[in-house]
């Protein structure tokens, strides 16, 4: 029979220093997580207000609209001022 040799133990790898170029990556990487999750959050509140501008256009259009008249008048008032004017001023 044959003896049986010893099994060499299996050696473990020192530990590799890490490459500059691995941390850049990384931190590349998180800076590139951080930003979509904040462009998410700001894309999440103009979804949000985009209602209330909606709201807020809505109203600025009722009250112009309320205002037509008075602009008009004003238009026409301006109009026979200068009129009166011209009339005034001409020989």
């Amino acid at each position: 029979m044959a003896m049986n040799a010893p099994r060499p133990h299996p050696t473990i790898p020192a530990p590799r220093e890490t490459s500059p170029l691995r941390v850049l990556a990384a931190i590349a990487c998180i800076a590139l997580t951080i930003a979509a999750v904040s462009v998410t959050v700001l894309a999440w509140q103009v979804i949000g207000t985009a209602g209330e501008v909606d709201r807020a256009v809505e109203r600025l259009d009722r009250s112009s609209q309320d205002f037509q008249p008075a602009i008009r008048e004003l238009r026409e008032a301006a109009r026979a001022l200068r009129e009166a004017q011209r009339q005034t001023i001409a020989p």
